[in-house]
């Protein structure tokens, strides 16, 4: 495999004007570390659902949201690269934290529990598979308000933040920013989408047989993958077309294999999903 095992995170945090807090990161291939339990998995899962649902007690701004991908897209066509797209699931792993930094009044990547935005990418982004990365920007109201420029403008401005809105194998992006009286908790994730699946894959099946559907047809076509447990290296792979060895009950993760040259492939990152 020619992407390393272990894993690349890098994390900007400080004070940036005035009471603008920003923190930036990206992880690939995550290193073998022990998992949540399948329990802790599927609370999470619940718990940024109901977070979509209720925006954590503040509201949802969906025209910010839209204004700082506009605003990227502008930076990054000023620096010779294509726009990001918008996606629906990144943008939905965008609200979710946002809501859940706002509703239990914290500010990091990782949750209290220690869940980052690659869990949160692989829970909700359920057609998506490659490499993600977040920035998350947070504000206390400020006299003249606060506004998607000012945002954009200091991760433009940083360089972690600088680094995941020019990345230039990077496609998609989503955005969500909740306001809470006069604090705006706003978060962006972009991804390379090496991976489109045919259709959303299931969280919860029964058998691998039934990821069938979601891997035939896939953009560009699946030719080899691999099933772990979450973010563990692979031991096995198979052709898409040969039947899937059987799967204990528990919680597993979506490993399509890209060839790299020579006998070298990219293992990427899907969607995770739990056989009962």
């Amino acid at each position: 495999m020619s992407r390393a095992s272990a894993t690349t995170c890098i994390t900007r945090r400080g004070v940036f004007g005035a009471g603008l807090l920003l923190a930036g990161a990206t992880r690939a291939l995550a290193a073998p570390a022990p998992s949540p339990s399948p329990a802790a998995w599927l609370d999470y899962e619940a718990r940024l659902r109901a977070r979509l649902a209720d925006a954590g007690g503040g509201r949802f701004d969906a025209a910010f949201a839209q204004e700082l991908l506009s605003q990227v897209n502008d930076f990054r066509s000023g620096q010779g690269l294509g726009s990001y797209a918008w996606d629906d699931g990144l943008a939905a792993c965008a609200r979710a934290h946002a809501a859940d930094m706002a509703n239990r009044n914290y500010f990091a990547h990782e949750t209290p529990e220690g869940f980052t935005h690659l869990d949160r990418t692989s829970l909700l982004t359920r057609d998506l598979c490659g490499e993600t990365a977040e920035n998350l920007a947070w504000r206390e109201g400020q006299r003249g308000g606060s506004t998607p420029r000012q945002f954009e403008q200091l991760w433009e401005t940083s360089p972690g933040h600088r680094k995941n809105l020019l990345r230039e194998h990077y496609t998609s992006a989503g955005y969500g920013v909740v306001k809470v009286g006069a604090a705006y908790y706003a978060a962006g994730v972009y991804a390379d989408a090496s991976v489109r699946l045919a259709r959303p894959l299931p969280l919860r099946v029964r058998s691998g047989a039934e990821l069938t559907p979601a891997l035939s047809g896939a953009s560009p076509n699946i030719e080899r993958l691999t099933v772990t447990q979450p973010f563990q290296n692979p031991t096995w792979m198979a052709a898409a077309s040969e039947k899937m060895p059987p799967l204990e009950a528990g919680i597993w993760q979506l490993r399509p294999m890209r060839f790299a040259g020579g006998n070298r492939f990219d293992v990427l990152t899907g969607p995770l999903f739990f056989v009962a």
